[in-house]
């Protein structure tokens, strides 16, 4: 009779122990969420267009402002 009341105290606190050990886990959980990195995306290299009559890289003018 003994030794059953002894393995179910034993048995007792493990399940106690794997209770808090998951609460602990569930807190380690949450707390490491906040320290994830967002995953970056490559960004599209930008496409400029070549030079063409209406679209000159200069306009070929001198402004002389006084």
């Amino acid at each position: 009779m003994r030794d059953r009341s002894k393995k179910e105290k034993v048995s007792n606190d493990y399940l106690k122990t794997l209770e808090e050990v998951k609460k602990q886990y569930q807190q380690y959980v949450e707390i490491s969420g906040l320290y994830t990195l967002p995953i970056q995306q490559e960004e599209e290299p930008i496409q400029y267009q070549p030079p063409s009559l209406e679209n000159p890289l200069t306009t070929n003018t001198i402004r002389i402002s006084t």
